[in-house]
């Protein structure tokens, strides 16, 4: 009981050092949270040097096409041809999302004493309390970094104006830029489905893997009358559970040898069926399941309707893209995770300050996207 009763005076002391870095283990701890966050570059592209209201510059390299005529190659005369050097640009909007976690030491012991309590049983060798400071302080930096990184998915893609909601109305995300454009929007009826008896249900809004089937081959179709279709690498990306829906009826067609990720066993085409969610591919372009999608819309208020069995906000969704072409705009990238801690002795609590400024484009209109 001893060490619960110091543990505000050696906590403090562990909050300074985190605070000048001087601490290596929690130093290279947020460091490391730091990197992980920006692996949100692995999916999308980050640009630096992004101030609100400047422009994200589109250059057009389409060719002159009737350039370079034939022309008499005993005269002296030339024939000019334009370049076709057209420029354009979309405005960039920012947003800092921002939370601060108050810690209050007067109340914390009590909680402390649960999680050492629990620590012991399930770590009896390890009882040193250096040790478990450290671990301690990692969960919560843990708890509140992991939340602001959600953050960033939900205004990166579900940002939205129009909404009366501060967690999503600060600019619009991928989502909305992308779906301004009617021509390259492919709807979903299950998404609006209601019945008589019960209205809109999140149940009723569920597709079927012929359905999410059918729903690819549309955005195909759209996709192939595009100028641009196949000039770059592409990907469907879908909710996990649309992507573990199509693999399950995938895994269930009669005639598999139809489709790919089929293994041969023998030479008269019996086959064993594998479709894993996250393996899939659709005429060889590759489906990428989106869980933090998932996740934002059956979590974040605004979009489940209450929970349980409500209607969610378009949970079905399909986004066929380049990921060069998803924008995360931010003036540093250190601006895209900013912590912050410092105790207060007025109140006797440890805040923990997190922000992030950023914004979301889509330079090119390159994209299919089902809603």
């Amino acid at each position: 009981m001893a060490y619960t009763d110091n543990f505000v005076e050696d906590f403090l002391p562990l909050v300074d050092d985190l605070v000048s870095a001087e601490n290596a283990t929690y130093s290279k701890l947020i460091f490391n949270k730091v990197f992980i966050a920006s692996d949100i570059a692995k999916d999308h592209t980050v640009v630096t040097g992004v101030r609100n209201g400047s422009l994200v510059p589109i250059i057009d390299m389409e060719p002159n096409y009737n350039a370079f005529p034939f022309i008499d190659a005993e005269s002296c005369d030339t024939t000019e041809c334009d370049l076709n050097m057209n420029y354009s640009g979309k405005k960039w909007e920012l947003g800092l999302i921002s939370c601060r976690v108050p810690i209050c030491l007067r109340t914390f012991n009590d909680n402390f004493l649960i999680f050492w309590g629990q620590y012991k049983m399930l770590n009896p060798a390890k009882v040193d309390s250096t040790y478990l400071r450290t671990a301690l302080l990692q969960y919560i930096t843990d708890l509140l970094t992991n939340s602001l990184e959600i953050a960033k998915w939900r205004v990166e893609y579900f940002g939205d104006k129009a909404s009366a909601s501060t967690l999503l109305n600060g600019f619009d995300g991928w989502f909305a830029q992308a779906a301004a454009v009617p021509g390259l929007v492919v709807p979903i009826a299950k998404n609006n489905a209601e019945n008589e008896a019960e209205g809109s249900t999140f149940a009723l809004q569920q597709m079927t893997g012929q359905e999410i089937y059918d729903l690819l081959l549309a955005m195909e179709a759209l996709y192939l009358e595009q100028e641009w279709a196949g000039d770059k690498p592409m990907e469907y990306r879908m909710t996990k559970k649309m992507a573990m829906t199509l693999a399950a009826y995938m895994n269930k067609l009669k005639d598999s040898a139809c489709c790919d990720g089929v293994e041969r066993l023998n030479p008269d085409n019996l086959a064993t069926k594998f479709f894993y969610f996250d393996k899939l591919a659709f005429h060889g372009i590759p489906i990428k399941p989106m869980p933090e999608w998932d996740k934002i819309i059956n979590k974040v208020t605004p979009l489940n309707g209450g929970g349980g069995n409500a209607a969610r906000v378009d949970p079905n969704r399909v986004l066929l893209i380049n990921k060069t072409n998803l924008l995360i705009g931010t003036e540093e990238k250190e601006m895209l995770k900013m912590l912050d801690i410092f105790y207060d002795k007025k109140d006797k609590k440890v805040y923990f300050d997190l922000e992030a400024y950023l914004g979301a484009a889509i330079p090119l209109r390159e994209y299919i996207l089902a809603i």
